[in-house]
């Protein structure tokens, strides 16, 4: 029993000795791998005329993927991310440039 016990004692402090010295750079979050950003392509609004939330977003092939719940605009006015939520909840960020809004339904390209 006190070898457990031992054994457990030692991998805790292990492992609070490799967090201690993680965070004197900058924090734990500091040895992590931080995702790349990418430039994403605005369009200016006249491009999407009708575009709105609300509007059910379809594939390229015409199966519905969800509707569009936000509209992320740069100061100037122009789109620069559309946000949709699918049915199951899940968010989807969709590139402007790959939209299109025809009759009130949303298309895009990348899906």
């Amino acid at each position: 029993m006190r070898y457990k016990a031992l054994t457990a004692l030692a991998v805790i402090s292990t492992l609070f000795a490799a967090d201690v010295a993680a965070a004197q750079d900058g924090g734990i979050w500091a040895s992590r791998p931080h995702p790349k950003r990418t430039v994403q392509e605005s369009v200016p609004a006249s491009a999407l005329p009708g575009l709105a939330p609300g509007l059910p977003v379809q594939n390229r092939s015409g199966k519905q993927i969800g509707r569009v719940s936000k509209i992320v605009t740069a100061n100037d006015g122009s789109i620069r991310k559309v946000v949709a939520i699918s049915a199951a909840g899940n968010f989807l960020n969709l590139s402007p440039s790959s939209l299109s809004v025809a009759n009130g339904v949303v298309t895009t390209e990348s899906e």
